[in-house]
């Protein structure tokens, strides 16, 4: 693999300076608590919290009786005020835009007469549809790896899919999704598969926004992640950190560290993380054949307040990953040894200038680099012969590249008293190099000398397939968001236009993105209704030979001009209502659809974990989700999350590597192993001085599978046969699995601020044995992890 030196790129982002900008998914809240005679009340004690995502954060009042709250992640929250000789002040405060938001804090003194009444909002009156996850809930996800627990997060979102490596299923949809970090998008494929995965332990808390997307977004829209990260902005006494360590099974062990520091003018935030195993990723098999892997993670951030109206934040991060391809048993038996590295860089420089308080300018620089190689067995040479061959069926060299580059402007506006304005441009280049290999020492694989395929194999001559190619795709963007508050209305109108060019293909489309709610306070009820109007990136991951004639000729169509891979349209919809229990919970039901031209998916080559992006002629897709949140009450809160998910595309595929005739005809339709007729996840958990135990539960109906009459007598396949079953339509499924998952956890103060804390999860404790797909086109064959005892240790200091 060819090493780049990131060297000049971080001299371009520190020496651009003040000049950009970004507008991170964090807000500002400050005040002055006062008594009844206006004057200052000293030493205070505010408790910010959201009791629904379990976000918590505390201050105290200067001798101004001034306070601060820095970087509170979008959400509402409740407001807690306690003083000696005073009574406690209760309030409610929205927090949902870079602007700082200032409020009053007057407290009564006790034995004053008032009537004191205590709203707890647990309904947000937004039209976006959309979970709040706190660290709280992060940190105590059951995990063989806790550094690798992202997706294991993101699964507690309902019409969230599980499938294998980390991968998901969304409302129908492939892994169109877009993380914004501290406001830095990054639409790359983030599981292990292709990437290196985010570490949960930098994240502060996140928003996982399904519905009602807001036309600030853009590149894979169909969900948005929004990450807040870590500061060290007003870290008390300066400093704090925590070490951890972890082991499970299969020689399975981590390590952890992150640590902040700082005051009020600066914040420093650094995590980093490590770990190992020999089940690295889900295996094609129950004997885990040739997975070890092992993986690294850094991350730092810093934060400059320069003065009353200026804030500059500098983030650098980074990845690495080495680990084994998973044998089939024929692969076993061969000694097939591939091996596949991927790495990446990351560095964004932001900027916000505060006019005043109801105008602010964001702006940033970004990069991202990405590497991927895959490596044989064993270097292969023209004119080979199948004598020795370990690689089969197929041999398969690959080193390729992917780069973001990105610039982005914004400006808000807060006008009347709850409205916000935003406008924004944004380009984003992506520079990608692929260079990819591959020969067929099976001559069996090709039919004859008419098969495109056939000069591949040692009977056509042991030719090498060798393709290498440099693309470059631009997304040029401009929208404008309007959020409207008219009484019980919240108006979210919203129009954004984009312009992605690459190769060929040029497409442009205007979409209007547009929301509505209607609040009940007295009965905390929210009515949601929106529609998105969305265009798609295809994965940038293999594109360049997805693209090509080269990779178009080897198929079925081999000498017809190929057709090209657009971008998704798609049409969504969504319709919900929100229900607040009293102050024990809420609950929300949505109905959601969506209508896609060129609707995107991935298909994977053989089990390699390469995968190629394909797009169908239509994407049909429908379905309901329904979130229940039980907050806590003396110790206990849960949780519920349902969907159920319909899928389908028309035929015909175009793009990717295919090598196969197509199993369906133009214009038919079929379901897509995105089909699930029910998800469920839900949680227990109870808290109680220091002590914490879980019980989690994950039901899935079963994905669309292959058929196994296909491979009967195959013995890399027909272990799966089992494990698959025919549904009341006549379509081949996985067979419904159960898992369940026990945490216990206690923690310890110690002197100071140190704490220790051990924490031991018993992953699918039953050991159900079971399937994600099986002899799927676009995912190949994966078992599920069996039971696995975690343990880890964590110090707080």
């Amino acid at each position: 693999m060819a090493h780049r030196s990131f060297g000049p790129t971080i001299l371009a982002l520190i020496t651009a300076g003040p000049a950009f900008a970004a507008a991170a998914g964090s807000g500002t809240l400050t005040g002055r608590v006062t008594d009844d005679q206006g004057r200052p009340v000293v030493a205070a004690t505010l408790s910010l919290s959201n009791p629904v995502s379990g976000y918590r954060q505390q201050a105290r009042s200067d001798a101004k009786g001034a306070f601060a709250f820095l970087n509170v992640p979008f959400n509402v929250y409740h407001l807690d005020t306690r003083a000696p000789g005073l009574l406690p002040g209760h309030l409610d405060v929205d927090v949902h835009n870079q602007l700082p938001l200032q409020v009053a804090v007057p407290l009564k003194p006790e034995g004053a007469t008032v009537v004191v009444e205590e709203n707890l909002q647990l309904v947000e009156d937004h039209p976006s549809t959309h979970i709040d996850i706190d660290k709280t809930t992060i940190e105590r996800t059951p995990a063989a790896v806790q550094s690798r627990a992202m997706e294991s997060i993101l699964l507690t979102t309902p019409g969230f899919i599980a499938d294998e490596n980390g991968r998901f299923h969304f409302r129908g949809s492939h892994g169109q999704m877009t993380y914004v970090v501290d406001g830095i998008p990054v639409s790359d494929q983030m599981h292990a598969t292709f990437s290196n995965s985010l570490d949960p332990s930098q994240v502060e808390s996140m928003e996982v926004i399904t519905g009602g997307i807001s036309a600030e977004y853009g590149g894979k829209p169909v969900v948005v992640v929004n990450l807040t990260t870590k500061s060290g902005l007003g870290t008390p006494d300066g400093f704090e950190g925590e070490a951890s360590f972890g082991a499970s099974r299969f020689h399975t062990a981590e390590a952890g560290f992150n640590a902040r520091g700082g005051k009020e003018a600066f914040g420093w935030f650094v995590s980093a993380a490590a770990s190992e195993s020999d089940r690295f990723l889900d295996p094609v098999n129950f004997e885990n054949l040739h997975n070890h892997g092992k993986t690294g993670r850094l991350y730092s951030r810093f934060d400059w307040i320069l003065g009353s109206q200026d804030t500059l934040r500098f983030s650098v991060s980074g990845g690495r990953t080495e680990r084994e391809v998973a044998n089939l048993a024929s692969q076993q038996a061969r000694s097939q040894d591939q091996q596949a590295t991927t790495s990446d860089a990351n560095l964004s420089l932001a900027w916000t200038h505060l006019f005043n308080d109801s105008r602010s300018l964001d702006a940033s620089l970004f990069y991202r680099g990405s590497q991927a190689e895959l490596k044989p067995s064993t270097d292969l040479a023209e004119g080979f012969t199948s004598a020795g061959m370990r690689d089969f069926p197929y041999w398969v060299k690959q080193d390729r590249s992917l780069d973001n580059l990105g610039a982005q402007v914004s400006l808000t506006q807060r006008w009347g008293k709850e409205n916000l304005l935003k406008v924004g441009v944004q380009r984003i280049a992506f520079p990608i190099h692929e260079d990819f290999r591959f020969a067929i020492p099976d001559d069996a694989q090709a039919a004859g000398p008419g098969d495109p395929l056939y000069p591949y194999t040692p009977a056509g001559g042991g030719h090498i397939f060798h393709f290498d190619a440099r693309i470059q795709p631009t997304l040029t963007s401009a929208f404008v968001q309007n959020d409207i508050h008219l009484g019980s209305f919240f108006l979210a109108l919203g129009l954004r236009h984009d312009s992605y060019r690459v190769e060929d293909v040029s497409d442009s489309l205007v979409q209007p993105r547009l929301g509505l709610s209607y609040h009940i306070n007295a009965t905390g009820t929210v009515f949601r209704v929106s529609y998105d109007r969305l265009l798609i990136l295809r994965e940038h991951e293999n594109l360049a030979l997805s693209l090509s004639q080269q990779a178009w000729d080897l198929g079925p169509y081999a000498g017809t001009p190929r057709q090209p891979l657009r971008p998704e349209r798609q049409h969504s919809y969504s319709y919900g209502v929100e229900q607040q229990l009293g102050k024990a919970g809420r609950i929300m039901v949505e109905y959601w659809e969506k209508h896609s031209r060129n609707a995107g998916d991935n298909a994977q080559f053989l089990n390699t974990g390469v995968l190629f992006p394909v797009g169908a002629d239509k994407g049909l897709f429908r379905g309901m989700n329904l979130r229940l949140d039980l907050v806590p009450i003396k110790g206990w809160s849960a949780y519920l999350s349902l969907g159920r998910t319909r899928a389908i595309f028309q035929a015909p595929l175009v793009g990717g590597l295919q090598l196969e005739a197509p199993e369906v005809a133009p214009g038919e339709r079929f379901l897509i192993d995105h089909d699930q007729k029910l998800s469920a996840q839900a949680g227990l958990v109870y808290e109680h001085e220091g002590l914490t135990a879980q019980v989690s539960g994950r039901y899935d109906s079963g994905l669309v599978a292959g058929n196994p009459a296909s491979v009967v007598g195959n013995p890399d396949y027909d272990f799966g046969a089992q494990y698959v079953r025919q549904d009341s339509e006549g379509t081949w499924r996985i067979k419904p699995r159960t898992t369940w998952n026990l945490s216990l956890g206690q923690e310890w103060k110690l002197a100071g601020k140190r704490r220790l804390a051990l924490g031991v999860d018993l992953l699918n404790a039953t050991d159900e044995k079971g399937l994600y797909n099986f002899l799927s086109t676009f995912g190949g064959t994966h078992v599920i992890p069996p039971r696995t005892l975690a343990a880890r240790v964590k110090w707080k200091f």
